[in-house]
């Protein structure tokens, strides 16, 4: 990336935004983390897969298992979440089918918009994929703010989200 920098800097002045573009242009994503649930649709991880793809990254998928005060111990619900949370994974390790992209599978367990941001802090990610759900009535009412929301204001990288399917 010096070079290119080197380059530029050396064939005619700037104003500082060519340099920018440059840098930009060369530099991209080594590590793309897609969130994902039992809920989540499978666009969400064909999304991250084609973006690590196209910059060459390899992907972490994480799903967290919700822990919350009325989950006292490992429980059948526990372990329905855990399942639903596999799947979720699986789904996006197949959608690395047919492309180089390697993938790495995380569960883990609390509260999923802090994990999610807490991971791509501690874990050098370059970028956050994550669902962007349609929450209209109750659903909306008993939670004004999403685990997408959260994440968006807790992370410290770039978010994508991915627009539910209708």
């Amino acid at each position: 990336m010096a070079s290119t920098l080197d380059r530029a800097a050396d064939s005619s002045p700037t104003d500082g935004r060519e340099l920018t573009a440059i840098a930009t242009d060369t530099a991209g994503f080594d590590r793309v983390l897609v969130a994902v649930d039992g809920e989540t649709p499978a666009a969400v991880g064909r999304v991250a897969v084609a973006e690590a793809a196209r910059h060459g990254a390899r992907v972490d998928a994480l799903s967290i298992v919700r822990m919350t005060a009325s989950v006292d111990g490992w429980d059948m619900l526990v372990e329905r979440r855990e399942d639903s949370a596999e799947t979720a994974l699986e789904a996006v390790e197949d959608a690395t089918v047919g492309t180089d992209v390697s993938v790495s599978k995380r569960l883990r367990y609390g509260d999923p918009a802090a994990e999610i941001a807490s991971y791509a802090d501690h874990n050098d990610v370059d970028l956050v994929v994550i669902g962007d759900p349609t929450r209209t009535g109750l659903r909306r009412y008993l939670s004004p703010t999403s685990v997408t929301d959260r994440v968006r204001r807790a992370s410290s990288v770039p978010v994508l989200t991915v627009p539910a399917d209708d």
